[in-house]
């Protein structure tokens, strides 16, 4: 059983049985509700170790994972659906700090609302680059359904920046509540301890 906190919780205990030797039935119902109490209590003891598992292994959402569901941009611009267009990077440390709340968002409107993701290193999106006026990442655009940019935000975001506008483009709206909101980004090229002989680059989500 497990609290609405996420911490695991103990299983009641049985009562004490009573000091007079027990009837044929009523061994059987304790042999069953003994039978049934050993069961939770290995439910409660495996969901233990996968929540300890988890955070020994650093469990949670992940670039990657983002990266895994994200639509194509030639699909999300031609399913009359609003989109988010996110331009990022493998390497960017801010890209990474959004991830638990970007997760979030898109799990909750991704019914709603395209998801798409951009690598800026790799050279097919160099137009889209251009064209968005890309400079910094992470770089988002917020589309209407028709692939209209109604606003734009960049860099590290309160999570109310992301929620609210993708709660607006699903609405339908077209005002959104942060049009151009701008916090710290990483800038487009890698550090300089990372780079390496130049070699094209695919994410997994590219799209290539």
């Amino acid at each position: 059983t497990t609290s609405s906190s996420g911490s695991p919780q103990d299983p009641e205990l049985p009562a004490a049985a009573a000091a007079a030797p027990p009837s044929p039935a009523s061994s059987s119902s304790s042999s069953s509700s003994g039978g049934n109490a050993g069961l939770a209590g290995g439910a409660v003891a495996a969901g233990v170790a996968l929540f300890l598992a988890s955070r020994l292994l650093g469990g949670g959402p992940s670039l990657a994972a983002l990266e895994q569901q994200a639509l194509p941009l030639e699909v999300a611009l031609s399913n009359g659906r609003p989109t988010v267009v996110e331009f990022y990077a493998s390497w960017c440390e801010v890209c990474r700090e959004l991830v638990a709340s970007e997760y979030e968002v898109e799990q909750q409107y991704r019914d709603k609302v395209n998801f798409v993701m951009l690598n800026v290193d790799n050279s097919k999106w160099a137009p889209e680059v251009q064209e968005y006026g890309v400079q910094g990442i992470p770089h988002f655009v917020f589309m209407d359904g028709s692939g209209t940019p109604l606003a734009a935000a960049v860099g590290r975001l309160p999570r109310e920046v992301l929620q609210g506008n993708v709660s607006a483009l699903a609405a339908g709206q077209q005002q959104l509540p942060y049009a151009a909101v701008r916090g710290q980004t990483s800038s487009l090229a890698p550090p300089s301890s990372m780079v390496a002989s130049p070699q094209p680059v695919t994410a997994p989500r590219d799209h290539v």
